[in-house]
C-alpha cells in the first residue's frame, strides 16, 4: 500500500498591486453594478482579493 505524501509548492508573496487588466475589470463591474445595495462591500472584497492573489 502506498503512503500519501504531502503536496508542497512554493508560496508566492502577495503583490499588493492591481494590474491594468484587473483595474479594468473592477471599473467595468463598478459601472454595471454600482446601484446594488451591497456593491461597496463586494468591490472592496474584490480589490483585496486581487491584491493578495499572485
Amino acid at each position: 500500500m502506498k503512503h500519501i505524501h504531502a503536496i508542497s509548492r512554493m508560496v508566492a508573496p502577495p503583490r499588493a498591486q492591481v494590474s491594468l487588466v484587473e483595474t479594468i475589470i473592477l471599473y467595468l463591474i463598478a459601472i454595471f453594478f454600482n446601484t446594488w445595495d451591497n456593491f461597496p462591500t463586494v468591490i472592496q472584497n474584490l480589490q483585496k482579493y486581487y491584491a493578495k492573489t499572485p
